[in-house]
């Protein structure tokens, strides 16, 4: 894992050194309201962060490719309640992120983009509410795989604020895979289902 937070390093100061007259190169950095389908818990309680760089190339007038590489942090948290179960899990988990997107000019200054996200597990924790960790539990498979779609707006020349929804087309778990009923289903799956709100510096 410490080769790979290297090259991804490598990765975001070659992404920096690529400007050339097509393309674009920046910064990004934001905030990551996260929660697990899965846990049996619900609401974007866990709130991560993320951060990174990336490369963009505009191709006629309207299209645009990206390739963002970033450090970003997810998983769930239960909210305080009366009815609290103490039964439940609490995930924190660490990835490196390489969004690959294509996005769409509707105006000067605003881009729609979908895209897949190949993700590599860098670290990953979790805890009841009591602080412990269990004893027993199914493993986080190493990669990951989500699909995202977002929008990014201008404003001026070198800023952006960007917002996106990513959810993980695979489950995260190593979970046994087995049939009911004709439908292909996954035991203990879990997926990543969050949002990601960032600002962008553009070089």
């Amino acid at each position: 894992m410490k080769k790979l937070f290297l090259f991804s390093i490598f990765m975001i100061f070659a992404l920096l050194g690529l400007q050339a007259q097509n393309f674009k190169a920046g910064l990004l950095a934001g905030a990551v309201p996260s929660q697990v389908d899965g846990d049996n818990m619900s609401g974007f309680n866990k709130i991560g962060w993320t951060a990174g760089a990336y490369l963009s190339l505009e191709q006629g007038k309207n299209l645009v490719w990206q390739l963002d590489i970033a450090y970003t942090t997810k998983g769930s948290r239960q909210k305080s309640s009366k009815d609290y179960d103490y039964s439940r899990l609490n995930i924190s988990a660490s990835y490196i992120d390489f969004v690959l997107s294509c996005g769409y000019k509707i105006a000067d200054n605003i881009v729609l983009k979908a895209g897949l996200t190949p993700s590599v597990l860098i670290s990953h924790k979790e805890e009841n509410s009591y602080g412990y960790e269990p004893s027993e539990t199914i493993g986080f498979t190493p990669l990951n795989l989500l699909g995202m779609a977002g929008a990014s707006y201008s404003i001026g020349e070198h800023w952006a604020v960007n917002a996106s929804y990513n959810y993980s087309l695979l489950s995260f778990r190593s979970g046994k895979l087995y049939f009911i009923n004709f439908d292909f289903k996954r035991a203990n799956a879990q997926f990543h289902n969050y949002i990601t709100l960032s600002v962008s510096y553009q070089f």
